[in-house]
């Protein structure tokens, strides 16, 4: 089930409290699903900060050198 179908899905059973709270409630759980991380990897060079990103994500995601 991808977050669009979930969404959906919770809309029904919030149509029963009232229209305000549950668009309040539907915004934040669209706000949740489409959530990217942005995450940061900091060392010396040569360090593997690359390699490990590659490990991590099994495949060639950085390229090195």
């Amino acid at each position: 089930m991808n977050p669009s179908d979930a969404i959906e899905a919770i809309e029904k059973p919030l149509s029963s409290l009232p229209y305000s709270l549950s668009r309040h409630i539907l915004e934040h759980l669209r706000k949740l699903t489409s959530h990217e991380p942005v995450i940061g990897i900091m060392g010396k060079s040569g360090a593997g900060k690359s390699s490990l990103c590659n490990a991590l994500f099994q495949g060639e995601v950085t390229p090195g050198q």
